[in-house]
């Protein structure tokens, strides 16, 4: 009978230093656990990560029972779930969508009203600002997976998109993700 596997989800946030990844990384392993998904990536000055672990009962008991003194070790504020892979949605296909425009509080918020308003799923955001090197002024880029029914007409889609994204004075592209 095969072994079942056991998932993890743990998030840190700390001062960024030199090799903090690989540190974190190395106890992650050292403890008989395998990372399933990994994102990692500054904020700011700080450091951030978010793992999704697995392995069987007895790596994760170890990984959870160390978590205490591994966040105090590499000075990280770590908080974990037990959690399992997600499922595939095999009802929506994948859309990214870019967005570059002038920074502005609502952009976000609108265009999270807007994907909801059509019935799509925002799977993962991220989000830049920085200042034009041109103009010197301030600007901000999202990057944002979707997941879109299959019944949506993607002109209709992409249609509405562009109407959203002139009204805030934004550049936008809508494409499915081909993978």
């Amino acid at each position: 009978m095969p072994e079942i596997k056991k998932y993890l989800s743990i998030v840190a946030v700390g001062a960024s230093r030199d090799k903090l990844a690989r540190d974190l990384v190395d106890a992650v392993v050292q403890r008989g656990c395998e990372i399933s998904e990994c994102r990692i990536t500054p904020l700011g000055d700080q450091f951030s990560a978010a793992l999704l672990l697995s392995g069987n009962w007895s790596a994760m008991g170890k990984m959870e029972s160390a978590l205490p003194g591994l966040a105090e070790q590499l000075g990280l504020a770590i908080q974990s779930r037990h959690s399992r892979p997600a499922e595939p949605e095999t009802a929506y296909r994948p859309y990214a969508a870019e967005v570059v425009a002038p920074q502005q509080t609502r952009l976000l918020g609108e265009l999270l009203d807007f994907f909801a308003e059509q019935e799509t799923r925002v799977v993962e955001i991220s989000a830049q600002a920085y200042e034009s090197g041109l103009t010197g002024a301030p600007m901000c880029t999202l990057h944002i997976a979707l997941q879109v029914p299959l019944n949506h007409h993607p002109q209709t889609l992409r249609d509405a998109f562009m109407d959203i994204c002139d009204d805030l004075h934004a550049d936008g592209l809508l494409d499915p993700v081909k993978t």
